[in-house]
């Protein structure tokens, strides 16, 4: 009798468990028609825009909305949200030259967000035949933009390394360029002090400071960091006693020395 009432327990309780997940799939199906339902008549009520990160503005909240709208050929607002394929509008604004990702989702208010992340300039080069670009902080070509003007490190003089769009660098002068600027903007104050890099026909580097009438040769970017830390030395128990504007050039092409010339 216990052993029956045991399976009986048993059957009871499987029969139970079954009639819950029917209720929850019922109620789940329920659900998704429910807000199939809502999204067919759901229209766009607002667009949000982000624009990251704050300070570069290639791309500004104007230029995200005329590209997908542009694309599209109607105003969001007022669309149903249905109707708006969110996938195809990132892909869209990523094609953008000035845009490293971007996100677009809505909301079942009506809500339309859209998160740009812009890429974010390192140097700005320009080249011997005076044509410009940017090259990013991940050593990716960008062209300039008549929107914003990044106040980055320009390197100009013998480069001949040919923009195309989002091309990686491959020349020895373009790898050296991206190291050397790389090292100087981790530094706050190189990165305040260093306005330009001048390429002279040998592939070497000069460097032109914001302060003092000196010029920095500095050679190739081999050992960029020990260099600026001893030009550093310099500055602060040389240049602090007799002057910024004493010498005319700076020598670190020399391994242990700082030569100066007046």
């Amino acid at each position: 009798m216990k052993l029956f009432n045991r399976k009986t327990i048993q059957i009871i309780k499987k029969i139970a468990i079954t009639i819950m997940w029917c209720v929850l799939v019922s109620g789940l199906f329920f659900c998704l028609a429910f807000v199939n339902n809502m999204e067919e008549k759901l229209v766009c009520k607002k667009i949000t825009i982000k624009n990251e990160p704050l300070g570069i503005g290639f791309f500004t909240n104007e230029s995200v909305l005329n590209t997908i709208e542009n694309y599209d050929g109607n105003k969001l607002v007022g669309k149903r949200i249905n109707e708006i394929n969110t996938a195809k509008l990132e892909q869209l604004l990523i094609k953008q030259s000035h845009i490293e990702n971007a996100k677009v989702y809505s909301d079942l208010s009506g809500n339309i967000f859209i998160k740009t992340n812009q890429r974010i300039p390192l140097l700005r080069i320009i080249r011997y035949d005076g044509s410009e670009y940017y090259i990013d902080k991940k050593g990716i070509k960008m062209p300039l933009s008549n929107e914003f003007t990044a106040r980055v490190l320009i390197a100009n003089g013998n480069i001949f390394e040919r923009y195309k769009k989002e091309d990686s660098l491959y020349s020895y002068v373009g790898e050296q360029l991206y190291n050397l600027a790389t090292i100087v903007d981790k530094h706050a104050f190189w990165k305040a002090q260093i306005h330009q890099i001048f390429v002279t026909a040998e592939s070497e580097f000069i460097l032109v400071p914001n302060i003092g009438k000196h010029v920095i040769l500095f050679g190739s970017a081999e050992d960029a960091e020990l260099k600026l830390e001893k030009l550093f030395i310099f500055y602060k128990e040389g240049l602090n006693r007799v002057g910024w504007n004493k010498y005319k050039s700076i020598d670190l092409r020399f391994k242990g020395q700082v030569v100066c010339k007046q």
